[in-house]
This record gives structure tokens, sequence and C-alpha cells, in this order.
């Protein structure tokens, strides 16, 4: 091999490389690697809409089942605005748009007819929704009062809030829910709700078919704290 080959040889070995840094360099960065997830969980499941998945800009999620009794597994979304589709025609169900503060979000679904849902949003990694702490969505009809043992709560029809049982007896705490007209209030259901430590929950209060209030509660169970012990003293 002549000099001048073997010399134009090394070059291009030195410089593809380069080239291939540069080339990786100018990409954008896989959107999906931003750490964002989202949990679903919906009040009803409508014919046709128990399998879902979402969207976001042309990317699509796998298909995963619309839960009732509990928060979906997290998905990873590319961006803060999504759409929720069903598999069944890809039709859309609903806009979310995620907050700006945040990466881990729960999003309850309220079953709109004749299809589709109405969506809230709760940042899941707040630091002040903590363990024992529920948080309610009023789809009813009616202005309902929370007596959570020593903690009253009135939530507007069409309102959502955030509150905190108290004054447990036995670990557990005396719930009643009313509701609110020009009348008074009216006992629709007295409980008892236990105290919880390492979980939170999300309860959606809705009018059924006859017209009667009536709620339901998804449980969240938190990873528990992991205590360290201190570290033992070497004896000398």
């Amino acid at each position: 091999m002549s000099i001048s080959l073997r010399v134009l040889c090394l070059l291009s070995a030195a410089i593809l490389p380069l080239s291939a840094q540069k080339a990786k360099a100018a990409q954008k960065p896989d959107k999906s690697d931003n750490g964002i997830t989202v949990r679903l969980v919906a009040s009803d499941v409508q014919e046709g809409q128990e399998k879902v998945f979402i969207q976001t800009d042309e990317k699509k999620s796998e298909p995963l089942d619309l839960p009732t009794n509990r928060l979906s597994d997290p998905v990873a979304v590319a961006g803060r605005s999504i759409v929720l589709k069903a598999v069944a025609g890809e039709a859309a169900l609903c806009n979310v748009t995620l907050p700006g503060e945040g990466r881990s979000f729960v999003v309850l679904l309220a079953a709109e007819k004749p299809t589709g849902y109405a969506s809230v949003v709760v940042r899941a990694d707040d630091p002040d929704f903590k363990a024992g702490d529920v948080f309610f969505l009023n789809r009813s009809t009616k202005t309902l009062v929370m007596k959570l043992g020593g903690t009253e709560l009135v939530i507007e029809p069409g309102q959502s809030a955030k509150s905190r049982p108290t004054t447990a007896v036995d670990n557990m705490y005396q719930v009643l829910i009313s509701e609110r007209d020009t009348a008074g209030d009216k006992l629709i259901s007295s409980t008892r709700w236990p105290a919880e430590d390492a979980a939170r929950s999300y309860v959606f209060l809705t009018t059924d078919d006859r017209g009667r209030t009536i709620y339901r509660a998804v449980t969240e169970h938190l990873e528990a704290e992991k205590k360290t012990k201190p570290a033992k003293k070497r004896s000398k």
C-alpha cells in the first residue's frame, strides 16, 4: 500500500467516529424518557371502552384494561397533553392536560353519557398529598356534606377536594355523608373507615339511575418508608 493511500485510510478511520458522534448528538432526545407517568381509574366503564390506550402526538401506549376498583399500572407518556382512546375503533374518550409541575399523576375518569369521560388530574408526587388523605370527586347533582371523624367538608356538584379524617376511635373513623338542600341536610350514609397509615384514597361520588347519591372508594397503597437504624459505634 502506498504511503498516500495509507494516510487516507487513517484519516477516514479518524473522521468516521467523529461524524457518527455529531449525527447522534443532532438527534432529538426520546421524549418517552422524560419520566412522566399516569395511572388511570374510572367511575364506570361503558360498553366498548374496557380496553384503552393513551396517545401523545404520534406515540401510542400499549393497550390496557380500564380499571374501576384500583389504579392502573403506571403508563409512561411523552408529553403533558394526552388523549385517552378506546382500542375499539380508536374513538377519543377525553383529552387530558397534565399540570406543569410533577411527574407522577393519577387521572380520575368520571363517565359521561352518551360516551366519553370527564377527567380530573391528581398530582401523585405532591408532597402535601400524604398517606391517610382522601381525594373526593363529587359528580353527583347534590351539594354533599362529609363528616370525616372530626373533620367536616362541603363539596359542591362537579367539584373536587382533598381532606383528611381526624379523631379516630379504635383505629376507625366515623364517616357521615349528607345531601344539603334548602330543607336541611339529609343523611344518606353512615359508615366507618379504617385509619390508614400506608395508603390514601380516591372517592367517586355519583348519582345513579334512580337518582340516589352513591360513592365508591379506590385505595392506593403506598410504599412504606424505610426506617434506617443508626449505625452502631465501634468499640475501640
